[in-house]
C-alpha cells in the first residue's frame, strides 16, 4: 500500500512511550522516514541543532514529553520545518492521520521538480531515487540473512523492494525462501558480477552481503568480488551490521569499525545486536556492545525476534508482537 501523501522526513518527541511507538508503526506504514525518534526534549533540540536548516522536516510531538519547551518551536519552526502537536488528539489512526495531513502544506511534502510543461496545469512530482541497503555482520550466524528477509518484508508493506541474495557462502536464498511481496533476487558467483543487475529506481533494495572479507582486502583487491563490493558501498544509502553479545562477534565489530571509513562514504550505519548467552554475561555483553556503538543507531534485540520458525525463517517475525521492533528498524533506514 503506497501513502497518498510522498515520503517526507519525520522526527518524533512524544511522551508516552506506547503513543509514539503506534504513531511510529503507523507512519512507517504510510511510506513516511522516520529520521529521529526522540526520548527527551533536548535530545530533540540538540538533533535539530545538528540538522541541516535546509532539509525539509515534520515534527510530531505532545507537551508530555519530558524536558517541552514550547519557545523551541518557534526556534526552528520555518518554512521548511512543521511542527505537529498530537496534544488532545483522539487515539485513533484516522484521527492522527487526519491532524497530520491537515496541518501539511505541498510544498513541505513533496520534492517537486519543475519541468517542461507539457499541457498539465500542476508540476510533476519526481519520485524518490532508489535506496540501496546493505546488510552485513559478523560471522558466526548472528541473524544477517534473518534481518535482511525482516527488513525486506517489513519494507514492503509500502514500498516495492527487491531483496538481492550476494552471500555467496550459504546457499542462494531463493532456493529455500520466497516472498510473495517483494522480489527475492540470488546473483551467482558463476557469472562473476561485477554489479547489481537493473532495478528500477523507485525500487528499495535490501543486499544481504554475508560476511565481508577483512576490508582492506576489499580496498586493494580487484577481482570480481570485490570490484562488487565497492560498487555496492559507492551507491548504497543505509549499511546495517548485525553482531552476537558473544567475545569473538564483539571483537569483529570493533575491527569492521575502525576500518569501514576506508571503505565507504559516510553513509548511515545502524549498528544491530542479537542478545544470546545466560544472563550475567548477557549484561557484560551488551553493555560491551553499547560502548563501542556509543553515538551510533543502536538496537539490541533477543534472539527470539530472530529465530527461525518451523518453515525455516522468520516465523516469529509474522506476529505483530515480533514484528514491531524489525518494522521499527526498517523504518529507521528510509
Amino acid at each position: 500500500m503506497r501513502s497518498e501523501i510522498p515520503q517526507i522526513q519525520v522526527i518524533t518527541g512524544i511522551g508516552d512511550a506506547d503513543l509514539e511507538d503506534y504513531v511510529a508503526q503507523l507512519l512507517f506504514t504510510q511510506g513516511w522516514s522516520i529520521i529521529f525518534r526522540a526520548f527527551d526534549w533536548n535530545a530533540l533540540v540538540d538533533y535539530m541543532k545538528e540538522r541541516s536548516n535546509e532539509l525539509r522536516t515534520v515534527i510530531v510531538y505532545t507537551s508530555d514529553t519530558t524536558g517541552f519547551v514550547s519557545d523551541s518551536i518557534l526556534t526552528f519552526g520555518s518554512g521548511l520545518t512543521t511542527f505537529i502537536s498530537l496534544d488532545d488528539v483522539p487515539r485513533t489512526a484516522h484521527e492522527i492521520m487526519q491532524k497530520i495531513r491537515g496541518q501539511l502544506r505541498l510544498p513541505l511534502v513533496h520534492s517537486i521538480v519543475q519541468i517542461k510543461n507539457s499541457g498539465k496545469d500542476s508540476p510533476q512530482i519526481q519520485e524518490s531515487p532508489r535506496k540501496i541497503i546493505l546488510v552485513t555482520g559478523s560471522s558466526g550466524a548472528p541473524g544477517k540473512t534473518s534481518m535482511a528477509i525482516g527488513i525486506a518484508d517489513s519494507i514492503s508493506v509500502s514500498r516495492r523492494v527487491t531483496l538481492l541474495d550476494i552471500d555467496f557462502r550459504s546457499i542462494p536464498l531463493k532456493e529455500y525462501y520466497s516472498a510473495d511481496n517483494y522480489t527475492i533476487l540470488s546473483l551467482s558467483p558463476v557469472d562473476k558480477p561485477k554489479e547489481i543487475p537493473p532495478i528500477e529506481k523507485q525500487e528499495i533494495v535490501v543486499v544481504d552481503i554475508g560476511v565481508l572479507p577483512p576490508i582492506h582486502e576489499v580496498v586493494e583487491d580487484r577481482r570480481w568480488f570485490a570490484v562488487l563490493l565497492n560498487s555496492l558501498f559507492d551507491s548504497s544509502t543505509h549499511l546495517v551490521y548485525v553482531a552476537q553479545t558473544t567475545k569473538q562477534s564483539l571483537m569483529q565489530l570493533d575491527q569492521f569499525m575502525r576500518e569501514i571509513s576506508s571503505l565507504t562514504k559516510k553513509i548511515p550505519i545502524t549498528y544491530i545486536c542479537v542478545s544470546v548467552g545466560q544472563a550475567q554475561e548477557l549484561r557484560k555483553a551488551q553493555a560491551a556492545f553499547t560502548n563501542l556503538v556509543t553515538g551510533e543507531r543502536s538496537f539490541i534485540l533477543s534472539q527470539a525476534q530472530l529465530r527461525p520458525g518451523n518453515s525455516g525463517l522468520l516465523d516469529n517475525l509474522l506476529t505483530s508482537n515480533k514484528r514491531k521492533e524489525i518494522a521499527t528498524i526498517a523504518a529507521s533506514l528510509l
